[in-house]
């Protein structure tokens, strides 16, 4: 999977110091410290993040209101590992009833450190594994940004006609289509309107992207609309949302 880039979210920099030898003494994970939960949300604007480790008992905003807002954002589909100095039995069940991924007792010990984080990651990536998304654009410039950011999560493929997506779907299966809305010859509601007219395709969820307006490419699409629209110019981290919401619904 390549080089993972793990958040420290602290208060305590002698911590997050500490915290951030251990991962680097590891090959595989690069570090990005954060003070703060508003520091976080900063640095997310512009930093890809693989997995969060969170305290809890932080000033101003808490490590459970932080979860709470990732978990209602683009960025829901971060492994987040709580840190906190309270073993008792609540603060326990609390990060657990959260859907935590996990959760370490300060002082952090290395090697359980190391290795909670690696029961995440494959838990995720055996996940992930499990899910292919055909991308269907004739924009190759935006195809090609797409599968760097989603492939971190699923497989990824792509092609660049409506035609050539049916031929391929009329012999493989995937999980779920991004289909564009615009493109020449086959547009996105004729591609739609085929894929659920198919016995083998009606039921994979569809994605649909466009310059247009949600309410417009549903109304354009009444006969069969997509299951979601995300408006171009593409987020990434708004569309890797939205394919996490399709695949838990179908």
């Amino acid at each position: 999977m390549g080089i993972r880039n793990i958040a420290i979210v602290d208060d305590d920099e002698d911590l997050r110091l500490i915290l951030e030898q251990y991962l680097i003494s590891e090959s595989g994970y690069n570090t990005v410290l954060y003070g703060s939960g508003s520091e976080l949300f900063e640095g997310l604007k512009t930093k890809s993040i693989d997995l969060i480790l969170l305290d809890i008992e932080m000033p101003g905003i808490t490590g459970i209101q932080v979860f709470d807002r990732l978990k209602s954002s683009a960025y829901n589909n971060i492994p987040v590992i709580f840190l906190t100095g309270n073993e008792d039995k609540n603060t326990v069940l609390k990060c657990i009833g959260k859907g935590a991924d996990g959760y370490m007792v300060k002082p952090v010990i290395r090697d359980a450190l190391i290795s909670q984080i690696k029961e995440v990651f494959a838990k995720y990536d055996e996940f992930r594994s499990n899910s292919t998304i055909l991308i269907v654009d004739d924009d190759v410039e935006f195809m090609r940004i797409a599968k760097i950011k989603l492939s971190k999560y699923h497989r990824v493929l792509t092609v660049n006609s409506g035609k050539t997506a049916l031929d391929y779907l009329s012999n493989h299966h995937v999980d779920l289509i991004i289909l564009d809305y615009f493109m020449p010859l086959y547009d996105g509601n004729n591609i739609l309107n085929i894929l659920k007219y198919r016995e083998g395709t009606r039921k994979i969820p569809v994605v649909m992207v466009s310059a247009l307006k949600e309410d417009e490419v549903m109304q354009a699409c009444a006969k069969n609309p997509p299951d979601a629209v995300v408006s171009k110019p593409v987020d990434t981290d708004e569309l890797l949302y939205t394919i996490q919401k399709m695949l838990d619904r179908f």
